[in-house]
């Protein structure tokens, strides 16, 4: 997703996408909209302190609840890429998947169980502090970090992926079925239900006369439908091509660029009358040392292009994600998904033997999924 780099907390790449900073205002403006009338007699500066104290401790838990799921994900052997706070809570990137049921249950049930243990762990903290007859501002926080990590818990055990109750319906159905695959996609259309429901939800809210409630609620259930639709797809694409190895969607010996020519140059030699729109580029040596596409010439003023050499405009090497010929195309689509990218250059002991490119890789999944589909038998007429 991108965004601010946290460091390593608990010994896992922590980072915050700047959607945060809206979850931060919203939380803020409403614990200090709504601390008033169950703390009354404090300045408006104290309502909004304490309003962005408990925004950050709500982020806290957030964090809390993800980095929960990394070490359940840890202890049963699955690899953690990071965690990455966001606009609707956060998302622990996992490197593989969990090896039995049982594991997948515990990573995915281990996170809304933390949120509820805190809204406890709170509203003890807020009950004992008003029996104390402490300061009611304080006590009002810890009742509203209560409900709001109690509620995150309860919403994220609904049962429909992405939310974690899908991981957890997904789970159940694996130890029911043994397919780990059937019980993914069962999350998935599930989840697609649980979106139709809250955005229908949403849209009688908001004609009910609560239109900021109504359009939050559609809102959430429009990205869990979004998310969850990709989420069955990219299952049904890994099954798709289980088995398939980057040698055999990769385009053999591309066309290589040199570095040192002028971006007219290459469009006038290399781009002009070819049908390819991503190039490996190499200097006098004839040593890779990027990659050059369509999306970076874009970038350059027409101004410009009769100055700016393609080592200037490509992408370096180490920015451009690789593969071997003989790897499973499964473990490549899932670095070019965490990625962002639909290209990638493959090396045969540090020789450039291929690349593999979007409409390389769109062929194959629909050629695979097309023969992976089961003929209907039919009766005989009679």
């Amino acid at each position: 997703m991108g965004g601010i780099p946290l460091g390593r907390i608990a010994g896992f790449a922590v980072s915050a996408n700047w959607s945060v900073l809206v979850i931060l205002w919203l939380f803020t403006w409403s614990l200090a909209s709504t601390l008033p009338s169950a703390a009354p007699g404090y300045s408006a500066v104290a309502y909004w302190l304490a309003g962005a104290s408990g925004a950050f401790i709500l982020l806290g838990s957030l964090l809390a609840h993800e980095l929960t799921h990394a070490a359940f994900a840890k202890r049963a052997g699955v690899g953690v890429r990071d965690v990455t706070l966001w606009l609707f809570g956060g998302i622990t990137r996992l490197a593989g998947e969990a090896a039995t049921p049982r594991a997948a249950f515990r990573i995915a049930v281990s996170g809304p169980l933390t949120s509820m243990v805190l809204g406890v762990v709170f509203a003890a903290a807020a009950y004992g502090l008003r029996a104390a007859e402490g300061p009611r501002i304080v006590v009002g926080v810890g009742w509203w970090l209560a409900g709001i990590n109690l509620l995150l818990g309860l919403f994220n055990l609904l049962p429909g992926a992405p939310l974690d109750g899908g991981r957890v319906l997904k789970a159940l159905l694996w130890q029911r079925h043994g397919d780990a695959m059937r019980a993914g996609v069962g999350a998935a259309r599930a989840g697609r239900v649980l979106a139709v429901i809250l955005i229908v939800l949403g849209l009688a809210t908001f004609l009910a006369g609560a239109p900021v409630g109504g359009v939050w609620l559609a809102f959430v259930g429009w990205v869990i439908f979004t998310a969850s639709r990709d989420e069955e797809l990219q299952l049904v694409t890994r099954h798709a091509v289980a088995g398939v190895r980057v040698s055999d969607v990769m385009t053999a010996h591309p066309n290589i660029a040199p570095t040192d020519i002028t971006i007219d140059d290459f469009i006038q030699r290399y781009l002009l009358g070819d049908r390819h729109s991503a190039y490996p580029v190499a200097d006098r040596h004839g040593e890779i040392t990027g990659l050059i596409t369509l999306a970076e010439l874009r970038r350059i003023a027409p101004d410009r292009r009769a100055v700016t050499l393609v080592r200037d405009a490509a992408t370096p090497l180490p920015q451009v994600i690789t593969a071997e010929p003989n790897e499973q195309l499964t473990a490549l689509l899932e670095r070019l998904r965490s990625g962002g990218s639909s290209r990638a250059l493959v090396f045969d002991t540090g020789q450039l033997v291929g690349i593999v490119t979007a409409s390389d890789l769109n062929r194959l999944i629909d050629v695979y999924q097309l023969a992976s589909q089961r003929p209907t038998h039919h009766s005989p007429a009679r």
